[in-house]
């Protein structure tokens, strides 16, 4: 028996990594239609302390949950009573402004483009420019292009909210259900080390979430306050446009930006430049201070990893990358710790 013993070990490890790769297959080949779980598993991140909280002193978890959700929705129903109205004040203004804006925009440009073909250069200096400028053209449609798809693309992101929360009640509800399953799986000389992963796993995760929802929150503050300081209008949409896009690397801060700048020439071109310049403070500051100081508090990283790990992530993943790159980092920190404790006892 003790020799049969070590082949029949070999074999379930192997069927355990086949399962586990297929799976990883599977999930990697129906990720389009995953978005509305993984908004199901920040929503049920979110709102799982409270309903524990309602559960330890004897209240039904169904009922639990049910109270919980009633104050989110006494909470978003008083968002929507107060700020969405203004924000569609606001909006209206913004599309009403769009012809004029846009007319300036063309005199502008039409003005400047003029004084350089009547400016004495020579032909050389005249062509480079030229091709330099319909090099920086095509860039900047490219860029539009791309924060145009990537607003749109959003889209079906926001209509999976709908489903999200009622997926994120049956994980809620079924949650003793599914950590029951989870632990029969699990072999028993293994749960008190699987149990502090976990743990340590969901702190950092945990923590992920609450962060990057903080960080949006500073940067639409910060944008609406320098929008208003600047005089410019509709400053309580823009700093909204600003937080809600925040979380979108890249072209995020730039769709969040875009209102303010073309606003602010209604007014001025100083204007506008004092607007550039206090949004690229505003995220530089985010990503150099605020982002990593807080996500690093958060995940137990420190702001230089971060740092490192978006980068590394944007490199390798794109846009995805750079979304999963701190979380990512989290769980490999927590699981080498627990590797590393695990070989050197």
């Amino acid at each position: 028996m003790a020799v049969a013993r070590g082949p029949q070990k070999y074999y379930r490890w192997g069927l355990l990594a086949v399962f586990c790769v297929g799976s990883v297959a599977i999930i990697w080949s129906a990720r389009v239609v995953l978005l509305p779980f993984v908004f199901a598993i920040v929503i049920a991140y979110l709102v799982a302390p409270p309903v524990e909280w309602f559960v330890k002193h004897h209240v039904h978890r169904v009922v639990a949950i049910l109270l919980v959700y009633a104050a989110l929705g006494m909470v978003i129903t008083g968002v929507i009573v107060y700020m969405v109205p203004l924000w569609v004040q606001e909006t209206v203004k913004m599309i009403h402004l769009i012809p004029a804006l846009t007319r300036q925009l063309q005199q502008t440009w039409n003005y400047w483009l003029m004084r350089f073909h009547q400016a004495p250069m020579p032909l050389s200096v005249r062509r480079a420019i030229d091709e330099t400028g319909v090099r920086w053209e095509n860039k900047l449609f490219g860029l539009s292009k791309t924060v145009l798809s990537t607003l749109f693309g959003v889209l079906p992101g926001l209509l999976s909210l709908i489903v999200s929360p009622i997926l994120a009640f049956y994980l809620l509800k079924d949650m003793e259900r599914i950590r029951a399953r989870f632990w029969q799986v699990i072999p028993v000389k293994w749960h008190a080390e699987v149990y502090v992963l976990g743990l340590d796993i969901d702190r950092a995760l945990n923590g992920f979430i609450r962060g990057q929802l903080l960080v949006a929150l500073v940067v639409g503050v910060l944008s609406g306050l320098w929008v208003g300081i600047l005089g410019i209008p509709l400053a309580l949409l823009i700093g909204a446009i600003a937080g809600i896009t925040d979380i979108i690397p890249y072209v995020g801060p730039i769709a969040g930006a875009l209102p303010a700048v073309v606003l602010a020439l209604d007014r001025s071109s100083w204007t506008a430049i004092y607007a550039v310049l206090g949004f690229v403070a505003i995220h530089q500051l985010e990503g150099t201070v605020i982002g990593p100081k807080v996500m690093g508090d958060s995940v137990g990283l420190h702001p230089l990893v971060v740092i490192f790990a978006i980068l590394a992530g944007g490199e390798i993943g794109g846009v995805a990358g750079l979304l999963l790159a701190v979380p990512a980092t989290a769980v490999i920190k927590v699981v080498m710790a627990h590797l590393y404790r695990r070989l050197t006892i």
